[in-house]
């Protein structure tokens, strides 16, 4: 029995979850019959609870929010409520929310719309934007815990750099994001916050380690959010809901200002990046942090303008490299058709498709595995023990997997120079390849069961390269998604991940987006960026849209202003572009 003086870790959870419960009010909350469904992604229009202005801003792009805005389209204090509205809808599918921010929110855009009335201009190039912020990011005040129990009470103490950089453009900040047991997952889960699901498939997990965006963006609760990534934590998430995300190069984006384990280790640093639904707001999220010249502030990072560049500029006819596997797990039947179909159009559009022969990524998998874990997970295992906080499984597995040998100096310096090695060997592959970028799949398969993303090399890889890389939707999980026998076995690993599909995959799988993999160079994310704009939008095929959208056209009124027609567009099946027109 526990002794009345000791709080258990089941009660911390539950105080936790009464927390974020009680800060959402009565009236966000759906009919609970709603959420039986597998797939939740049209529940906030199905809720009744959202006004058709409140869907039309909350599925708008964020490059087209700022626009209207700048412009008293909208208020602030509008479209920060439709953002609330959503982001509540979306917990109660996902659970997807670890701190819930409205009130401060709602006050923050006030002081915004205030601004505007007395200046007759915004604040920034984000005036009045709702962006979701993952929680082991600092945000002045709020909780940093890295889904630990034992740090249940560490409150940010001040803002990290991104966040500052966003709050002085104008942004708003309405929630934070749950993200796993110690960081380290595929799988966003911990005692403390829960488990959280993929909106598209709840029995399928919307990936990590920043699962909580990724969640809330593809349910259209944030327009914009702060992800991190260390070995696939943005990329990862973003393909397994359907979105887009850009893992910068290090010291390109404002790293400062996180909780976490592994502080001071540099053998392998993680980034700070964008999770959006379109590569344009990515763009946006870039465009923001250097104008700002975060290096001034943050001495770690490349004195480096960003300088857009335009989808118009990329050559006509580029050269692909293609890897169709990375020679340790052989990808799912719907990620091998998507890719197949993703060079077929790039081929017709007359681009140069070459075969990419990845025979150093299973040497750089098993490299970054050995970085991540130079103590042996002790660190892991004293932060769980500490309060008594279990491993939760996906938690457990990496443990006894990958983090059982404890590296001295002297091991440390040897994986120096392999590092160096391979990324010397990589780069003289592409170099003697002559590819301007590289196209493969952004995980073995397309959003996993619960507890069962168990490996990261085709993210992973590209931080032990230090290569920018982004992921977009191209398809979603077909019936005739299957396996066709004659795929040879790669390594243990890879007959793990052909069980986890087996013959029912389409039906395990059912409604799941299929999301593919850019590599660029390093430091190149502008021509990264430009280049996958014209790719995504050559190759997508199935994306989801919410029921409703595309193709509509919805008049506002504006009083004096006369009306404003936002005419939704659709490009290959797929709702691209909100344009604005005055009566």
């Amino acid at each position: 029995m526990i002794a009345p003086s000791v709080t258990s870790w089941e009660q911390v959870a539950a105080h936790k979850k009464r927390e974020i419960e009680s800060a959402i009010p009565s009236r966000y909350y759906v009919d609970k019959t709603l959420l039986d469904s597998h797939n939740a992604v049209d529940l906030p229009r199905k809720s009744g609870l959202m006004t058709a202005r409140e869907l039309l801003i909350t599925e708008s792009r964020a490059v087209d929010l700022v626009k209207f805005l700048a412009k008293r389209t909208y208020t602030a204090v509008e479209v920060t409520t439709a953002f609330c509205k959503r982001a509540a809808i979306a917990h109660q599918a996902t659970n997807c929310l670890a701190v819930v921010l409205f009130e401060d929110a709602l006050k923050q855009a006030e002081e915004l719309d205030r601004y505007m009335a007395l200046h007759g201009k915004p604040k920034g190039p984000l005036h009045g934007l709702p962006i979701s912020v993952k929680e082991h990011i600092y945000l002045e005040g709020t909780p940093a815990t890295s889904g630990l129990i034992s740090w249940r009470d560490e409150i940010s103490p001040v803002d990290a750099l991104i966040v500052k950089i966003f709050r002085e453009a104008g942004a708003v900040f309405h929630v934070k994001t749950t993200n796993p047991q110690c960081l380290m997952a595929l799988e966003t889960h911990s005692n403390l916050y829960g488990r959280t699901t993929n909106p598209y498939n709840k029995n399928l997990t919307s990936g990590g380690s920043s699962g909580g965006e990724s969640a809330l963006i593809a349910m259209r609760g944030s327009v914009l959010g702060i992800g991190t990534d260390i070995g696939g934590s943005i990329r990862t998430p973003s393909a397994f809901c359907g979105g887009y995300g850009l893992k910068p190069s290090i010291a390109r984006l404002p790293h400062s200002g996180l909780s976490g384990l592994h502080s001071g280790m540099e053998n392998i640093i993680g980034c700070v990046g964008p999770m959006a639904n379109c590569i344009e707001d990515v763009q946006l999220f870039c465009q923001v942090a250097l104008d700002y010249k975060p290096w001034e502030v943050e001495p770690s990072l490349m004195p480096m303008p960003w300088r857009r560049r335009r989808a118009e500029a990329v050559p006509k006819k580029l050269t692909i490299g293609v890897m169709w596997n990375d020679g340790v797990v052989t990808p799912h039947p719907p990620v091998t058709r998507a890719l197949n179909q993703a060079v077929a159009k790039l081929r017709a559009a007359g681009h140069r498709v070459v075969d990419w022969d990845p025979k150093y990524h299973a040497s750089l998998v098993k490299w970054i595995n050995q970085a991540y874990f130079l103590d042996g997970a002790r660190e892991y295992r004293e932060a769980l023990k500490e309060d008594n906080d279990p491993p939760v499984p996906i938690l457990r597995w990496l443990m006894d997997t990958e983090g059982t040998q404890r590296c001295e100096v002297e091991d440390t310096w040897k994986l120096n120079v392999e590092h160096d090695r391979l990324r010397t060997l990589y780069a003289e592959q592409w170099r003697n390849s002559d590819i301007d970028v590289l196209l493969c799949p952004a995980n073995p398969s397309v959003a996993s069961a619960h507890d069962e993303s168990r490996y990261w090399g085709y993210t992973s890889a590209f931080n032990a390269l230090d290569l920018p890389g982004t992921v977009f939707p191209v398809s979603t999980v077909q019936d005739t998604d299957v396996w066709e026998g004659t795929e040879p076995v790669l390594s243990e690993k890879d007959v793990e991940y052909r069980a986890f599909y087996s013959n029912d995959g389409p039906s395990k799988y059912r409604e799941a987006p299929v999301a593919l993999q850019l590599i660029g160079k390093r430091l190149q994310e502008e021509s990264l960026l430009a280049m996958t704009e014209v790719i995504s939008n050559l190759v997508r095929a199935d994306v989801h849209v919410p029921s409703g959208v595309v193709g509509d056209t919805v008049q506002i009124q504006l009083g004096a202003a006369g009306k404003v027609t936002h005419l939704l567009e659709k490009k290959d099946g797929v709702n691209v572009r909100v344009q604005e027109v005055m009566a």
